[in-house]
């Protein structure tokens, strides 16, 4: 299982490697795009691109190993943020997303132990959230759509097997890759977007204990997963909902109800049949018969 998972974190750290190589490659392709803002100063704009290739120089150092070269790049980093004027790039939850990766990427480089896996996902998400800054209609970080479908797949087939070890490790890479992302989300989309897809990740993560009930919490979990990434990814419009755990004896719930239902209707009978002594009149031709 471990084996299988860190197969699956190195896989994603290649992805995100290939996906970081290729901003470079897709300079061109973004000359088209809209500016960010039309109310941007050059500085900032300036500003915000030197932040950018600093945040690219930190990724490929990390991947590197140069630990010594990737916290020059992050003291850069930091500076280029502190002097920046965030209006008109994102809004203040994306700009506290931005500046708390940036406090988590000096510890995991200044930690006495440094463990290179820690490092380069520091580094790729704090890459990523920077581009997310600089580039509004095509960010880096939209490219990772189908880890996202694949992780609610595995979810989704996890909890139809009844496989307890599965949905486990289906429901921690989905948050992993989530956490990824994170930062760029907050910076890119609405706040009560990420929110939702929040709520969803955690409601997930509580429904792993195996019992038959979680395993159907989750797989009602899934369409509302699916359609929060779809909304933020932008592939269509999507209403997210919580899902709400089922009732544990659904039969008896509706046993109950359709007691207390026979019960009124018994009771509305037995006072009509009250009225009147229980006679009912009946009018014919103008006359009153009982």
């Amino acid at each position: 299982m471990f084996g299988d998972r860190r197969g699956r974190r190195v896989g994603f750290l290649l992805l995100l490697a290939a996906v970081c190589l290729l901003g470079t490659s897709c300079a061109s392709g973004r000359g088209k795009e809209t500016p960010p803002q039309p109310q941007l100063s050059e500085a900032q704009r300036q500003q915000a691109e030197l932040l950018n290739q600093s945040a690219e120089e930190l990724y490929q150092k990390a991947l590197q190993g140069d630990v010594s070269g990737s916290r020059t790049s992050l003291i850069q980093i930091s500076d280029l943020t502190t002097g920046l004027t965030f209006e008109g790039l994102t809004t203040v939850e994306g700009m506290n997303a931005l500046t708390q990766t940036i406090t988590e990427a000096k510890k995991v480089f200044q930690a006495v132990r440094y463990q290179p896996a820690e490092g380069q996902v520091s580094a790729a998400k704090l890459r990523l959230a920077a581009d997310a800054l600089i580039h509004k209609n095509q960010p880096l970080w939209l490219q990772h759509y189908k880890t996202l479908q694949e992780d609610v797949n595995a979810l989704e087939k996890s909890a139809a097997e009844g496989s307890r070890e599965a949905l486990r490790q289906s429901a921690a890479d989905l948050r992993e890759h989530i956490g990824l992302l994170h930062p760029s989300l907050l910076i890119s989309r609405d706040g009560a977007d990420v929110a939702k897809l929040d709520s969803l990740v955690s409601f997930v993560g509580t429904q792993t204990d195996g019992s038959a009930e979680h395993f159907r919490n989750v797989q009602n979990a899934a369409a509302p997963l699916r359609q929060t990434i779809d909304k933020l990814f932008m592939k269509k419009e999507a209403t997210a909902y919580l899902p709400y755990p089922e009732p544990p004896h659904p039969i008896l719930w509706t046993t109950a109800f359709g007691s207390v239902i026979l019960a009124a209707l018994a009771f509305a009978g037995w006072r009509l049949s009250k009225k009147d002594g229980g006679l009912t009149t009946v009018r014919r031709g103008g006359e009153e018969t009982f």
